[in-house]
């Protein structure tokens, strides 16, 4: 039985990836968030934040040391209606807090609501005035992010407690649209006392009730849909949503009975100015990093789903290198670890370039894919790469194309500082000398190019550790050389 005919092309999108919990893999960090203080997740695009944000959506509370999940997806979150709860109030380190405490209580409180009514217990007074305000105020009991944001609080006349008995909750006659309230300082006020009121109710009757129930609320694709221009109030936004995540993990009164979790980018996190942000690096955050042996876990899990029942893989030595019909490439290399060394150690690069291989293999006698299909696959995979770096920097970092067209100009793997900044003087005007510092730290922060150490090429993907030395050679990444079109020397250079 030929391989294509048993192994299939894997989707790269977690979300579309409807087997993931199948195989799904076993990453410290999962363990991490529901077991250990930890709460934020950091993680460079492709490294499967967005994976084990599907994992918690998708899991049973057995498989998540008891916690319920709230997911919440931030890819359409409409940012700029979010600025209307900002609390004028307040300095900018706490100007958005009350306003994303306001989202997590409403679905938290929504949450347990569910879990109760699931239990077949009776509401108390408290959580039936809470799910009463609710259904009414947000349009369903448990209200999406666009519901919450664009929901009919401005319309509340009075907002009377749990303490008045009354089940009844009291709207304005008409609709007011959130371009009105926009427009409106009056509006706007009324907005945020309306819903601040509601979060002191909300947070006290969630505390309350939570007695032995745990729920944890995850926050993926925050880098999401923010628009040119407002990229350093969207950064404040994210400081007030680390701060409000930080005092609800610290919250003796929760006791770790409600944990929000946000999913970032590690370079957006280094962007972000605020206090003790290298102390929240070091005791609150999950940082996901791969090597070559768990993404080999990672790619065999998927391969023994799918193989035939009567192919034995019982030496688990080679694991993913079973699917090929040679042990070893070229220098001596095992399949896999010639995969990983043009990859930057993320799942995503793995599965794409196996991906390219199977869509380059023909039948033959083994039924495995050979080394020249390997060899083939490279030059596709080079392609979806930079395709991928793209579209990782495009909106944070938009020098990316003409940064990548400089290491295409030099035209070899091997360069040096001289190389690159005479390059980057022909395609930046005026380009300053602290810039190309600045660039060159860049590319190498992000393993798009490295350096050697201990005689080997190395890149921060596979040596986290690794300093720049802009004395000694580098070397553009090898997931790049086809698409950039390097070789790699010059005759010159030639020993």
């Amino acid at each position: 039985m030929d391989i294509r005919d048993w192994l299939p092309e894997f989707q790269v999108s977690a979300e579309t990836d409807r087997d993931l919990q199948t195989y799904f893999f076993k990453l410290p960090a999962i363990k991490d968030i529901i077991e250990s203080r930890a709460w934020l997740v950091l993680g460079r695009k492709g490294t499967g934040k967005t994976a084990i944000y599907e994992h918690l959506r998708r899991g049973k509370p057995a498989n998540l040391n008891g916690f319920y999940s709230v997911c919440l997806n931030f890819s359409d979150y409409p940012w700029p209606a979010h600025q209307l709860y900002k609390d004028a109030m307040a300095g900018e380190l706490s100007a958005y807090q009350k306003s994303w405490m306001y989202l997590f209580y409403i679905k938290a409180l929504s949450k347990l609501i569910e879990i109760k009514n699931d239990a077949g217990e009776t509401l108390n007074k408290d959580l039936t005035w809470a799910h009463n305000y609710i259904k009414t105020i947000f349009g369903s009991p448990d209200p999406t992010l666009r519901e919450v944001l664009f929901s009919k609080i401005t319309r509340l006349k009075t907002i009377k407690g749990p303490s008045a008995g009354l089940n009844e909750v009291s709207l304005d006659a008409g609709e007011i649209s959130l371009e009105e309230v926009a427009e409106n300082a009056q509006l706007k006020q009324k907005l945020r006392a309306n819903a601040f009121t509601l979060l002191t109710y909300f947070e006290k009757i969630f505390k309350d009730n939570i007695g032995n129930e745990k729920i944890i609320i995850a926050l993926d694709q925050l880098d999401e849909n923010w628009l040119e221009g407002q990229i350093e109030e969207y950064s404040k936004v994210l400081i007030n949503l680390l701060n409000v995540c930080r005092n609800i993990a610290s919250d003796e009164r929760l006791n770790d009975k409600l944990k929000v979790i946000p999913f970032l980018r590690t370079d957006i996190y280094h962007s972000l100015k605020f206090n003790d942000k290298n102390k929240l690096l070091q005791d609150s955050a999950i940082i996901i990093s791969w090597n070559e042996n768990n993404l080999n876990d990672m790619y065999y899990e998927r391969i023994k789903k799918y193989k035939p029942n009567d192919l034995i893989l019982d030496d688990e030595k080679d694991r993913s290198g079973k699917v090929f019909e040679v042990s070893f490439v070229r220098q001596g290399t095992p399949p896999f670890k010639y995969i990983c060394r043009r990859s930057f150690f993320r799942p995503r690069d793995i599965i794409v370039y196996f991906n390219k291989i199977r869509a380059c293999h023909k039948n033959n006698v083994s039924g495995l894919y050979t080394s020249n299909e390997l060899y083939e696959a490279d030059r596709e995979a080079s392609i979806s790469v930079y395709n991928e770096v793209i579209d990782e920097w495009s909106n944070q970092f938009p020098e990316i194309e003409n940064l990548l067209t400089v290491l295409q100009t030099i035209q070899v793997e091997t360069f040096d500082f001289n190389d690159f900044s005479e390059k980057c003087r022909n395609e930046f005007a005026d380009i300053s000398d602290g810039v190309i510092r600045q660039y060159i730290n860049f590319l190498f922060d992000n393993s798009l190019i490295g350096q050697k150490k201990q005689g080997r090429w190395e890149y921060v993907s596979s040596l986290p550790n690794l300093k720049i030395n802009l004395q000694n050679e580098f070397r553009t990444h090898h997931a790049l050389k086809y698409r950039l079109h390097l070789i790699e020397s010059r005759p010159s250079q030639n020993i």
